[in-house]
């Protein structure tokens, strides 16, 4: 076994331990990344390297190999090489506890902004839940979403589909509300079925939601509903 071979099958048992178990730190979380291949080359893109504080830094790995002959591969010279990662746009999302408009369920539509943390891809993620002792129709109950370009995040094939161009928006998902919730005035509950495809976008301590799903789980690239949450 050539030493290239030993380092793929070291990074194949790498990446099943890390799945497996919480190692000690310093370590990489491989799986995280963005991984992807061209020919002789393997780049991995947002690579989260926890250090040993704990603390999370990001690096692009670019792995080519040479191909000789006999169809053996090793190193090409100079690699691997490794980068640190462009920051990404962490945006304004601010974490802590929303309440929505007073028109909307008395005014007892809470939600909690939990974030940021690390995404599919090593992208920037951020969810929200209902808040405790919120109303049970809040909406949406909870949704995940994603700061960074729309063409690249993981919604970009149905944000394309739908022909929505807004940049202003991070985008995301939402949970749907309950079907006791399905008649409650003022929420169209229509454009908060599960799945939903939403935006955010916050400006000082306003949260706005958009949700660009109607009726039928259609993607829309009009908003179909917006609620407007306010830090507390």
């Amino acid at each position: 076994m050539t030493i290239t071979y030993r380092i793929l099958a070291a990074l194949t048992v790498c990446l099943f331990v890390a799945s497996a178990q919480a190692p000690n730190p310093p370590y990489a979380l491989f799986q995280n990344a963005a991984i992807t291949a061209s020919g002789n080359t393997i780049n991995a893109t947002r690579v989260p390297v926890i250090t040993q504080s704990g603390v999370p830094v990001y690096v692009d790995v670019t792995i080519q190999f040479n191909v000789d002959n006999n169809g053996n591969l090793s190193m090409s010279n100079g690699f691997p090489q490794i980068v640190p990662s462009p920051a990404l746009l962490t945006s304004q999302f601010k974490p802590g506890t929303y309440a929505g408009p007073s028109t909307l369920l008395g005014g007892k539509a809470r939600i909690v902004v939990s974030g940021p943390g690390i995404g599919a891809g090593g992208a920037t993620q951020w969810s929200l839940s209902a808040a405790p002792g919120a109303d049970s129709c809040t909406i949406p109950p909870s949704a995940t979403w994603y700061v960074g370009s729309p063409s690249s995040g993981p919604y970009a094939a149905r944000i394309a589909t739908a022909k929505i161009t807004n940049t202003d928006f991070s985008y995301g998902v939402a949970a749907g509300v309950s079907p006791s919730c399905q008649n409650t005035p003022s929420i169209k509950a229509g454009s908060w079925i599960y799945g939903a495809l939403i935006g955010l976008s916050q400006t000082g301590n306003t949260l706005t939601i958009t949700s660009f799903t109607s009726s039928g789980t259609v993607d829309n690239n009009a908003p179909q509903d917006t609620i407007v949450f306010t830090l507390q």
